[in-house]
């Protein structure tokens, strides 16, 4: 019988993340129950989109309903089922409220869930929830702009990527590595004659990223045994959060696969975590970490991160 309570409130979650879906919200949903009696007290899902608030999350909705339901912000005595791993607010949430346990549909492999900071939180594993936020996700890819991957061969294609190495990586690395550095890094491994040597000794390929006629970054890439190396893959500030890199990345993917290559691998600097954040969240797996001599005093300190092609 509690094991048919406990459906019970999965169901519901799950209809209220569908809920969410067809509002075109990330679908998520989340009841919270009474234990003394089993009563859903609290629904939720979420508008974040609809009500242009960052705070409009299922976790959010459900607890205030509850408080209203109660009278009072102290939830003890309850619990909370939800379809996705809730993240660092949610948790605190929960947590502020002093509601007893969560049970969560899938973790959050985007790198953004935070079961991890509740005492009592458990993953009840439901394919389900994994698979409506799959199918969300999967259509509003279809629907994005697409990008192409245009191989840099003439001195002039070589040329751009050099000269989008230069803007980005100004742009983006000094705050994470220091000018000094960024510099070093640029002169020794981003202009058009390290690209040629690159290619000429080590079998790299060049790839212009381009978004219609615009070129908005650069990836390179090198067999390497079974895998293939991504080397780079950079997008200019303003084309940065919207899917580009999962799509070069799924490119890249495809080039291995076709080649008989096992995997796709990379290195990020450890302090890069929002890069870290998007590569987990495409797939990539940490596999290690270590420290490379590059001269002149500077390393790279960076995790390494492999997914399979």
């Amino acid at each position: 019988m509690e094991e048919d309570k406990n459906l019970v409130y999965k169901d519901e979650a799950l209809r209220l993340a569908q809920c969410a879906a067809a509002l075109g919200e990330v679908p998520v949903g989340a009841v919270i129950v009474r234990l003394s009696d089993g009563q859903i007290i609290g629904r939720g899902y979420n508008t974040c989109e609809k009500g242009r608030s960052p705070l409009l999350h299922a976790e959010m909705t459900a607890i205030k309903e509850a408080c209203a339901f109660l009278g009072g912000w102290r939830l003890e005595g309850t619990a909370m089922y939800v379809t996705l791993e809730p993240c660092t607010m949610c948790a605190g949430a929960v947590l502020n409220s002093r509601i007893d346990s969560v049970f969560y549909g899938t973790p959050d492999t985007g790198g953004r869930g935070a079961a991890h900071l509740l005492k009592n939180a458990r993953c009840y594993e439901d394919e389900r929830c994994a698979e409506v936020l799959k199918t969300f996700f999967g259509n509003r890819r279809i629907k994005m702009d697409r990008i192409k991957l245009v191989k840099a061969e003439t001195d002039d294609q070589l040329k751009r990527t050099a000269a989008l190495a230069d803007e980005i990586w100004h742009e983006y690395f000094p705050s994470l590595i220091g000018s000094a550095q960024t510099d070093y890094m640029v002169n020794r491994f981003c202009t058009f004659e390290a690209e040629k040597e690159n290619i000429r000794n080590e079998g790299y390929i060049y790839y212009i990223i381009k978004k219609g006629g615009e070129d908005i970054g650069y990836t390179a890439v090198k067999p390497d045994g079974e895998r293939l190396f991504l080397s780079k893959l950079y997008l200019k500030a303003e084309h940065r959060g919207k899917g580009y890199s999962r799509q070069a990345v799924d490119m890249h993917r495809e080039y291995a696969r076709k080649n008989g290559l096992v995997s796709v691998w990379l290195t990020v600097n450890k302090g890069n975590f929002v890069a870290i954040r998007a590569y987990e969240g495409i797939g990539f797996k940490k596999t290690g970490s270590g420290v490379t001599d590059i001269g002149s005093g500077f390393v790279m300190d960076d995790h390494f991160y492999e997914i399979k092609a």
